[in-house]
Formats: C-alpha cells, sequence, structure tokens
C-alpha cells in the first residue's frame, strides 16, 4: 500500500501548481524542481526532465567544477618579465607583460602591479612592451558569440591577457556651443581606442546618437555619428576591445606613466623567451571571490575564462573553451547529469544550444552540498532576493527578500533562476525554474520565478502538517 503523500507536500504543490499552470504560460516550455537539502526530500516536480535553455544559470556548473578542479584558493598569475638589465634606473630591454589568464585584472589591480615594478627603482624602459597572451587558445571562440552584435561587452573576446573584462565603458557629452561635436570620453583613456567623430551638439535634448567600436586595418576604432541636444545630459555606452592583450599593453603604460616610468619602444604582441628574467609575479584575488563576482553580476567573461583555466589544469597545453567544456561534461557524468537530453557548449551561457533539465540543477546542488569546500562559497556568489547583483530589483517587500539566493539566466526566448532559499521553517530549499518561450519577452517570465521564491519562502512543514 502506497503511503499518503504529507499534507505539507499536497499544500505546496497546490500552491505551486497553481504558479505554473497558470493560462498566461499555455505557450511556455516549464521546467521546476524544488528539493530539501536539509531533510534530503524531493518536494514538487513539473516537468522537471525536459531539457531545456538555461541560459546563464549554466554558470552554476561552471561555478561547481571551477571550485572543484581548481580549488577555492585558486589564483591566476600575470607577470612582468624582461630579456635585458637594470642600470642606473634604465632598463635596457624589452618589457614582458606576459597574462595568466586573470579574468579580474581591472583598472585598480593593474595599478598594484604597476607599483610592484615601480619598487625597481626603473626609470626607462628602452626596449618596447611585449605582450603575450598564449596561455589561452582563441580557436573556437567563434561558437560563443551571440546574436552578432560583435561590440557588445557580452561578447568581449577571452584572451590570456585583458585589462576591464576587455571592455570600455565610453561616456558623450554635448558641447556648450551649438554646431560643434559633442566630447567623447572613453574610460579609462589608455590611448588604445582611436575616436571618429561625426557628430554635431543641437538645440534641445534630442539624442540621435549612434556609436560602434570596429576594427579598421588592425587598429580599434569607435565611430559616433548622429546628434546630441546641448541640453541631454552625459550619455553612456559600454563598447568590448577586440584585441585584448595590445588594450592592456597600453592600459600597463599609463599606469608606468602614473609612476614616471617612461616607454621608448613600441607596444607589440609576441612571446616571452625561456630566459627572460622575472620582475613581477602579480597573483590575481582568489578563486572563491572571482566566481562570487561572476554570479553576482552574471559575468560571461569570467566564466569563459574558468573554463579554459579548467582545461589547462586538466589537460595542460594552451587554455580554450572545447578542452574546458569536455572537463565540465566529464563532471557532469560523474555527477549523473550527462544524459537526458543534457548538452553544454557554453559555460557562460551564452549560447542557445545549451540544455538542462531542472532536476539536473537540483542535482549538483545536492552534491555541493555534500561538500563543504564548495558549498559556502557558492551560496555566497549568488545574488540576493532584493539586496544585490541580479537580483537586487526582485522581491521586495516578501517573505523571499534576503532569504532566496538565485542565479538569473536571461537571452530572447529564456528567463531561469536557480538557487537555495532557507524556508520560514528553517530548511535549505534547492530550486529550479526553467522558462523557455519565443513567444514572449524575458522579462515578461519573471513574476512566475516571484511567485516561487515566495511560496518557498513561506513553507513550514510543521505549519502545514497542523
Amino acid at each position: 500500500m502506497q503511503a499518503a503523500t504529507p499534507v505539507y507536500k499536497e499544500v505546496l504543490s497546490k500552491q505551486l501548481d497553481y504558479i505554473f499552470k497558470d493560462d498566461k504560460l499555455k505557450k511556455t516550455k516549464i521546467g521546476v524542481s524544488v528539493y530539501s537539502l536539509s531533510r534530503n526530500e524531493a518536494l514538487y516536480d513539473f516537468n522537471s526532465g525536459e531539457a531545456l535553455s538555461p541560459a546563464s544559470t549554466i554558470k552554476i556548473l561552471t561555478s561547481y567544477v571551477a571550485l572543484k578542479r581548481l580549488g577555492t584558493d585558486f589564483t591566476f598569475k600575470t607577470y612582468l618579465l624582461t630579456d635585458g638589465k637594470i642600470e642606473n634606473g634604465v632598463l635596457n630591454g624589452n618589457l614582458y607583460f606576459k597574462g595568466g589568464g586573470d579574468p579580474g585584472l581591472v583598472t585598480e589591480r593593474l595599478y598594484l602591479m604597476a607599483e610592484e615594478l615601480q619598487r625597481w627603482d626603473i626609470k626607462k624602459v628602452k626596449g618596447d612592451l611585449i605582450v603575450d597572451d598564449s596561455i589561452f587558445s582563441t580557436q573556437g571562440d567563434e561558437n560563443r558569440i551571440i546574436d552578432n552584435a560583435l561590440d557588445r561587452p557580452y561578447n568581449a573576446p577571452v584572451n590570456g591577457l585583458s585589462f576591464n573584462y576587455n571592455t570600455t565603458t565610453v561616456y558623450f557629452r554635448p558641447s556648450s556651443i551649438i554646431g560643434e561635436k559633442i566630447r567623447v570620453y572613453p574610460a579609462p583613456d589608455t590611448g588604445f581606442m582611436e575616436i571618429e567623430n561625426r557628430t554635431k551638439t543641437v538645440k534641445g535634448s534630442q539624442n540621435s546618437l549612434q556609436a560602434s567600436r570596429q576594427n579598421i586595418r588592425g587598429k580599434e576604432v569607435l565611430i559616433v555619428n548622429g546628434s546630441l541636444g546641448i541640453n541631454a545630459g552625459e550619455q553612456r555606452s559600454y563598447f568590448n576591445i577586440d584585441q585584448g592583450a595590445l588594450y592592456a599593453g597600453h592600459a600597463l603604460k599609463m599606469m608606468l606613466r602614473e609612476k614616471n616610468i617612461s616607454l621608448s619602444g613600441s607596444i607589440k604582441k609576441g612571446s616571452t623567451p625561456s630566459q627572460a628574467k622575472q620582475l613581477v609575479e602579480f597573483n590575481s584575488q582568489q578563486l572563491r571571490e572571482i566566481v562570487l563576482l561572476m554570479n553576482k553580476f552574471s559575468n560571461n567573461f569570467m566564466a569563459d575564462s574558468l573554463v579554459k583555466m579548467i582545461g589547462i589544469e586538466a589537460k595542460g597545453g594552451a587554455g580554450s573553451l572545447s578542452k574546458g567544456l569536455d572537463v565540465l561534461r566529464e563532471e557532469a557524468t560523474a555527477l549523473g547529469i550527462n544524459k537526458n537530453g543534457f548538452q553544454i557548449t557554453s559555460g557562460s551561457g551564452l549560447a542557445r544550444e545549451n540544455r538542462i533539465c531542472a532536476q539536473q540543477f537540483i542535482d549538483i546542488f545536492k552534491s555541493a552540498y555534500n561538500n563543504f569546500t564548495i558549498f559556502p562559497e557558492l551560496m555566497s556568489s549568488l545574488p540576493i532576493a532584493s539586496v544585490d547583483g541580479t537580483l537586487k530589483k526582485r522581491m521586495k517587500d516578501s517573505a523571499a527578500a534576503k532569504r532566496l539566493r538565485g542565479k538569473t539566466g536571461t537571452i530572447a526566448g529564456v528567463s531561469t533562476l536557480v538557487g537555495v532559499v532557507q524556508s520560514k521553517g528553517g530548511e535549505l530549499l534547492a530550486y529550479a525554474v526553467l522558462l523557455n518561450d519565443q513567444t514572449a519577452e524575458p522579462g515578461s517570465l519573471k513574476p512566475w520565478q516571484n511567485y516561487l521564491g515566495q511560496a518557498l519562502s513561506d513553507f513550514n512543514r510543521q505549519a502545514g502538517a497542523e
């Protein structure tokens, strides 16, 4: 005789059925699973075995594998080396800027690296600055490009030496005089990107600016067309950089100039000689911090950099997406989820071809929960409802606020939310809700995820049993 379904499970199932059997979701492919990590008990299932597109929630798997394979205290290493000698404050030789794949080499950290070089009492570099990004291969990277918006930040190339995620912020301001060109300010202004300003300041508050970053005869050029009203105020746009290593080199030159270190030669791409002498070894933030930044803000560049480094650690040679994805598949097999339509072609979630089901996400959380070296770091990396990251503006004034953690996923036709919530009853509930609907705007699917968060936050099996 089959045991009766507990009252608390019946109550929760009715609540969630009401949410996901809504007539407004008739055209939506849905996969939902809820599991009590605290009680080792499945609580709800709605098409949880259907493989759907996860968008950026696949970063949960990437995070899990990176923390497991690389270790929570893993660091990327970036080097400054030389083939010359330092005499009387002059470096007679080339300076080599060798990348180690660090996806978090941003303005503040590059400044710290320049400070370390300054302590060698170098005032002038007589040779060239050679940038070396050979630790990563870019072969096959074209498969991670989405929607052909080649200059968008989310499509930034992933090379072994980068700066500011291979992106730049550009500010646009009207001139104080009508008829003059608008003012264009890249930030930081490394001098690497050329500006082709074809604009005009006009009356009023109109904004017809159009800007694109293009690679013209080997040079990065920002082409700006259109007009901006004198009363329009400051505008801002973001662009990726195609030649990340050279961009990093120009940024380093800018930092060295601030440290009163001049560079006589050119900035070139090349290889570091094996006999080069190391001047600086600069460590990245620890992996736990990198994973936190990646998941809080859904940073695709960081995710794909981790995939490449995972490939190096497991298979050697230059890091590539194909090597790293092979390792992710191996770990998926070990978890028992490399089946039932599972498919991974991107560790960041940009690829539309990724397929995973809600139950498979739960299996990842179950494994992580039983590994104390992984679970706390994975949890701390997830955005918190109404507090930060991609959930900062969601589920405010609800029971889920501050108690639900989740990774969001959004591309055209896809809206997903995967994570863990602490219920009113004190349980940790892992959940996955995948919504795929090519007829709907992704943002229009978020309310049902929010309803789920509210219901799970309110869950209390003791109250349900009364």
